[in-house]
């Protein structure tokens, strides 16, 4: 019983730590922070195209997440003035 228990905490600790993994905001905006203008182009695009299909099988966490991913992007694009030099 006692091997039992300790499976199961452990278990329990491993999936709630993977939970824990996703990016915020803030941790997509500095990933992606080093991109230039055409890198975030490619990045958005790339995403659009994709993206249909990622959310026909996304679970609810993946779901935030890309769109977490998603809106970090488009922020980032904004933020460096890209929409103005660039039309997209």
């Amino acid at each position: 019983m006692f091997i039992f228990t300790r499976t199961l905490l452990l278990m329990l600790f491993i999936i709630f730590t993977a939970s824990s993994s996703a990016l915020t905001l803030q941790q997509y905006t500095q990933q992606y922070a080093l991109l230039p203008c055409t890198g975030l182009e490619t990045r958005i695009g790339s995403f659009e195209k994709r993206l249909s299909m990622m959310l026909s099988t996304a679970s609810k966490r993946e779901y935030e997440d890309l769109k977490r991913e998603y809106k970090a992007l488009n922020e980032l694009y904004k933020k460096k003035n890209c929409h103005k030099r660039n039309s997209r």
